[in-house]
């Protein structure tokens, strides 16, 4: 149906975050239909590093 982009981004290192993402798709001349973010929990990071070293 269309493409996706994933985009992940530590909020403690990059300040400008997702709104620099969507400022350079937008110079770029990239649109795009529908936007979907997420925002992972404690809980879910702390999984994946426990997940990760097995």
């Amino acid at each position: 149906s269309g493409t996706e982009l994933i985009y992940t981004y530590d909020e403690q290192v990059d300040r400008a975050g997702i709104t620099a993402l969507l400022q350079d798709l937008a110079a770029a001349g990239i649109r795009f239909k529908d936007l979907q973010t997420t925002q992972s929990s404690l809980e879910d990071i702390f999984v994946t590093l426990v997940s990760d070293r097995k």
